[in-house]
């Protein structure tokens, strides 16, 4: 090793290579010095103290020798010393760093405390009933318009519209939120659950739909199961199994009313609660509920109209067809002949035409006829005429049949625009009794 490259502190003798901004690592002095004074100024190691004190020469005694007289030597008053003259105060430099000679030990980082992350309180199986009440949302409007209620209950109508709108926004919100794996609506999901569960099953059970009200129990129950707490494996099987059992019967359910009517009826019925049956369309014939008669669909898009709903204003209506596209109506009337009354179809046409008048104030009527001759009575009697109907303009066609002692009475109205459209004309002629 190359002494040369090395220098020895003047104030404390430590040997030490060169330092950044030349001070001593051990005293934090100046250390610096030429070449020359390192190597002619030999350092010096410091003797250490003896920790025993030497007696001085007053104090050792004089041991005597035979023959020889001891003079004792008067003792020596030590002469005074100067004291040294005082030396300036030396100048420290101000220590800004000192680089260490050992390695800087690495920082002992205290582990801080575990907390547990958001999603340790998370089931497995919250994801999945996430997925479930999405699907339920789509499947809920499905329901609704698929499977419409057999009560034209107003009230229960509005009810089940507000549950489905409420269902659904309700059903979307939770199932985005549980797929993120966040649990702050958990309370809100049973509670929708609950109450969906008794309401839309009472609902059901109530218009003896027993099979719907079993899959909204098994599939609020199952539903339940994976979005509350953490169940273990086997009790979230078994609610997925819940699931999709009532998810498969209404997939069933769906394929098989679709094979008997298609859904787009269903659902204009849907639409409108006081229809029911199929689609019915011009080359088809409705036949009589209370009396045997026939008569022709004048066009197509027409439908029955549920018999509570179409007898309520009048108790003789037999059968109403309605056309809810232009909002036609086609209405055959089984009467008692009451001979007291009328005592022919020309009558019994003029008092209907009076009818029409208190029901329609302002009727204007536009023509009348019949088959009869001047030697046999008519067996058909028909008038035409137009009325505001609702506010808006309408125009109707009226026919009278008699069979034996019953009156037929068919009608026939729709907006004056629509008429000609539906083939009304002449559509109340065509009714064949039997």
């Amino acid at each position: 090793m190359d002494d040369s490259s090395w220098i020895n502190c003047p104030h404390c003798g430590l040997k030490h290579r060169p330092r950044a901004q030349s001070l001593c690592p051990r005293c934090g002095r100046t250390s610096t010095l030429s070449r020359a004074s390192t190597t002619a100024i030999p350092s010096v190691a410091a003797l250490p103290r003896p920790s025993v004190a030497i007696p001085s020469v007053s104090d050792r005694a004089v041991t005597p020798v035979a023959g020889i007289p001891v003079a004792r030597a008067a003792p020596v008053s030590p002469a005074p010393v100067a004291p040294p003259p005082a030396r300036p105060p030396e100048r420290v430099p101000t220590v800004e760093y000192i680089p260490s000679l050992d390695p800087t030990p690495a920082r002992l980082s205290t582990p801080e405390p575990e907390t547990p992350s958001p999603s340790s309180n998370v089931s497995a199986a919250l994801p999945v009933g996430g997925a479930v009440l999405l699907v339920n949302a789509v499947l809920h409007l499905f329901e609704f318009l698929f499977l419409p209620s057999v009560s034209t209950n107003a009230s229960l109508r509005a009810a089940q519209l507000a549950g489905t709108l409420v269902g659904v926004g309700l059903d979307a919100l939770l199932g985005f939120s549980f797929l993120r794996g966040k649990t702050q609506l958990r309370t809100l999901a049973f509670v929708r659950l609950v109450v969906g569960m008794f309401l839309f099953g009472g609902m059901s059970l109530y218009q003896a739909q027993y099979l719907f009200t079993l899959v909204v129990f098994a599939f609020s129950c199952g539903t339940l199961v994976l979005v509350w707490g953490k169940p273990s494996s086997f009790l979230a099987g078994v609610g997925l199994t819940a699931v999709l059992l009532g998810v498969g019967v209404e997939i069933i359910g769906f394929q098989r009313l679709s094979a008997v009517q298609p859904l787009a009826d269903r659902a204009r019925i849907a639409l409108r609660p006081d229809l029911e049956g199929r689609q019915l369309g011009e080359d088809e014939s409705i036949v009589g509920e209370r009396h045997p008669y026939k008569l022709r669909v004048p066009s197509n898009g027409w439908y029955r109209r549920k018999g509570e709903v179409a007898r309520t204003p009048d108790t003789s209506v037999d059968v109403w067809l309605s056309q809810p596209d232009h909002t036609g109506a086609l209405v055959v009337s089984v009467r008692e002949w009451n001979e007291a009354e009328t005592a022919n179809l020309k009558e019994a046409r003029d008092l209907e035409l009076r009818d029409l008048r208190v029901r329609y104030p302002g009727f204007q009527l536009a023509e009348t006829s019949d088959n009869g001759t001047p030697l046999l009575d008519a067996s058909l009697a028909s008038l035409t005429g137009s009325a505001l109907r609702d506010g808006k303009p309408f125009l109707f066609e009226v026919s009278l049949y008699k069979a034996n002692d019953k009156l037929l009475l068919v009608t026939a109205f729709a907006p004056t625009a629509s008429f000609a459209e539906l083939h009304l004309q002449g559509a109340t002629t065509g009714l064949r009794p039997d």
